[in-house]
């Protein structure tokens, strides 16, 4: 069956946390309204180059080195003109007075500069002092495709007593470089059963980055029978990772069904970069493996080369054991599901997944069918209010929250009442209940569901024990709830919490100072003005989310417009190792 989605090759996501997550369980009121700080000014430490100049030139090591270390810093922070140091650094580095830890320093910072001018006095020097040299300046010298090192480098490939950190400088180097005439000296290393599995693991790496074909024959001698060993295995499928033709990806279909994953998860990769059709064929074997990655790469596979039964696969891994995979599904198949027809398989899925007794599956189904707006998922979201997992209750009361479905309004609000009862007496919450309640609340108010009102008041007055995100989230509310018409009873005791001063202890959290700011411009409560004016006082610029808050609010009951806070001014470090006086 040919795929519906093959342009959404790029969706999938290697092992490891997932990146530009679409779903997230997100508090309306840090966004509504949306208050911006204007970026910050990074203040570059400019003044103080002549200090450090100054201090390069002295013979004390500490001064040197630490000068070295302070313009290799500041340098990599954007400060400009830096290059005046280079002649110092490099009589530093050069001298053979210097101590290790200067020169160590001095070439850092050279590095840094991209002082490639420098690099045959970096590449001489660094052969006479040392592997620790070497092994900072060997890499930068690869990287700036500084050819006459490739000589040095292939002179420890094809000697047995190199050491070893000084022949694993030498791989990764050849590597980077690309040097494709050290790949005969690389294969040696690759196929010596007497080498260190860790160095002929990286050659194979190297060996198969550089080198896009013909290593078909190479990974067969690794792979013969009787019994190939781990590192065997390995280095085959790392020698094939660029090669593209038929013969080659015979051998990675076999190594992708290999019954170590390390092994498994190199192959499945390759493929996945090349062809994912390929793995089709075992597609159900992959997405069954014991192993996470491994998993994973039949995720890739599979949302690649999308089809509805394919989506509806994955929409059973919501329920995952391990969680980066289970998430990981659920943000592609939101991605899957903007496509009409595999939407429709994947949502019957989602809902026999948020319907079963596993709390994995019915917090990732929940997000998932909430985020898609499923609004028959309403009335599961609201028994699994009472799940004994903090993961379902919070992934729930946001769902309730987005899907916005009236007739669960009566369940939320008896959530949210028996909360306030409980915590009156019990204490406070755990993290997740708090949010929970939170998220309730937020519903509620968007909502605006008018017999909330006195249930939500009651988290209004100061009592820690009910938690800040609970009383954040209903003060907020009531605020959408008295949207355009002042309640004057209400206004008061929210500037009350508003204005406490901050002596008092315990003090006020700033979330709820925040949601009574806000509440009280949206609920135009003129009365409440000077109040508010009075306890921003000078702070007219500040940039804490109170007294932004409460510009936001006086602005809204009087259209008074306040200048625009200056950016701040921020260091680009706490403290520098010299630093000019003012």
């Amino acid at each position: 069956m040919r795929s519906i989605v093959y342009l959404l090759a790029g969706l999938w996501l290697t092992a490891g946390a997932v990146a530009l997550a679409e779903i997230r369980t997100d508090f309306a009121m840090d966004s509504d309204p949306e208050l911006i700080a204007p970026d910050p000014v990074v203040l570059l430490p400019i003044k103080h180059r002549p200090l450090w100049l100054k201090a390069l030139a002295r013979p004390e090591v500490d001064m040197q080195r630490q000068a070295a270390e302070a313009i290799a810093e500041a340098h990599l922070l954007g400060t400009p003109d830096l290059g005046a140091a280079k002649p110092a650094l490099l009589q530093i580095f050069t001298a053979e007075s210097s101590h290790p830890a200067a020169r160590w320093a001095a070439a850092r910072a050279l590095i840094a500069l991209e002082a490639r001018e420098s690099a045959d006095t970096l590449f001489a020097v660094s052969q006479k002092y040392g592997t620790d040299l070497r092994q900072l300046i060997e890499p930068a010298l690869a990287n700036w495709k500084y050819q006459p090192i490739s000589k040095v480098w292939q002179q420890r490939l094809d000697a047995s007593e190199t050491r070893h950190r000084d022949l694993i400088l030498a791989i990764d180097g050849a590597q980077t470089m690309s040097d494709s005439s050290m790949i005969p000296a690389l294969l040696l290393i690759v196929h010596d059963p007497l080498r260190p599995s860790g160095t002929r693991l990286a050659a194979a790496r190297a060996a198969g980055q550089i080198q896009h074909s013909g290593f078909g024959v190479e990974a067969d001698k690794l792979l013969a029978p009787p019994a190939p060993s781990m590192v065997n295995r390995l280095c085959a499928a790392s020698l094939l990772t660029q090669h593209r033709n038929q013969t080659e990806h015979s051998l990675l279909i076999r190594l992708a069904q290999d019954e170590e994953p390390t092994i498994a998860a190199v192959a499945l990769t390759t493929l996945n970069a090349t062809d994912p059709q390929l793995i089709l064929p075992i597609g159900e074997q992959v997405l069954s493996n014991r192993d996470a990655n491994v998993r994973l790469q039949g995720v890739a596979t599979y949302v690649t080369l999308a089809t509805p039964d394919r989506a509806a696969r994955l929409a059973r891994l919501l329920d995952d054991p391990h969680s980066g995979v289970r998430s990981q599904v659920r943000e592609r198949l939101f991605v899957l599901a903007k496509v009409a027809e595999l939407q429709a398989s994947i949502i019957p899925v989602a809902t026999d997944v948020v319907a079963g007794d596993s709390w994995r599956g019915q917090e990732q189904a929940a997000m998932l069918l909430a985020a898609l707006d499923h609004k028959p998922a309403a009335a599961r979201l609201v028994q699994l209010m009472n799940s004994p997992r903090g993961e379902v209750i919070v992934a729930t009361a946001w769902g309730l929250r987005k899907l916005a479905v009236q007739d669960t309004l009566p369940a939320i609000l008896e959530k949210v009442r028996q909360e306030l009862e409980l915590r009156s007496k019990a204490g406070t919450p755990s993290q997740a209940a708090d949010a929970q309640v939170g998220f309730l609340c937020e519903a509620l108010g968007l909502m605006k569901y008018a017999p909330a009102d006195p249930v939500l008041r009651g988290y209004v007055p100061k009592n820690l024990l009910l938690g800040e995100l609970t009383r954040g989230g209903a003060i907020w509310a009531l605020g959408h709830l008295h949207a355009g018409k002042s309640d004057e009873a209400l206004a008061q005791l929210m500037t009350a919490r508003l204005t406490e001063p901050a002596s008092v202890i315990p003090m006020e959290v700033f979330r709820v100072r925040h949601a009574c700011a806000i509440s009280l411009g949206r609920m135009q409560a003129k009365s409440q003005v000077e109040p508010m004016r009075k306890y921003l006082g000078n702070n007219i610029a500040s940039l804490d989310v109170t007294s932004m808050a409460i510009r936001w609010s006086i602005h809204e009951l009087t259209g008074e417009t306040f200048p625009e806070p200056e950016r701040p001014v921020v260091g680009a470090k706490a403290k520098w190792f010299l630093e000019q006086l003012d």
